[in-house]
């Protein structure tokens, strides 16, 4: 066996293992994705936050140790712990109105008419204001069109 094989030298990473640059890009990629999914699907959001935390916080352990950079995984490290935060507060506000979620869409499922969805509108919008404590009309004001 050779001095070379399966050992890292001059900043490389050993044969077989990621190099602490793809692991930095792979972190960028994560984050980017973990904060575009947190708007769409937050559950989705929250787990490639996770992944985008643990992929940049070990490529920079291994650019450290193998004194190579891992351009990416900080911004990785930034992106993902937003798009965790935001998927964070929106899986613990739909927590905390899951009663009031419930009923609207059974409501809505149970429309049908457009005189009828309104009613669900104006019968759980308000209720989900009062419950967070928020001015009338904030939910419908923000645009969300449950």
């Amino acid at each position: 066996m050779s001095d070379r094989q399966g050992q890292g030298s001059g900043g490389t990473a050993p044969a077989g293992r990621p190099s602490a640059e793809r692991t930095g890009m792979r972190a960028l990629w994560l984050g980017g994705l973990a904060l575009l999914t947190t708007f769409f699907f937050f559950p989705l959001g929250f787990v490639l936050g996770i992944a985008s935390l643990v992929v940049g916080i070990r490529a920079q352990r291994l650019a450290r140790r193998t004194s190579a950079t891992a351009p990416g995984a900080t911004a990785g490290i930034v992106l993902g712990s937003i798009g965790l935060a935001i998927s964070l507060l929106a899986i613990v506000t739909a927590a905390y109105l899951a009663r009031e979620l419930d009923g609207f869409n059974k409501c809505v499922n149970g429309s049908n008419t457009v005189a009828d969805r309104q009613a669900c509108h104006d019968h759980y919008y308000p209720k989900m204001d009062e419950k967070l404590r928020l001015p009338k009309g904030t939910i419908e004001d923000l645009g969300f069109g449950l």
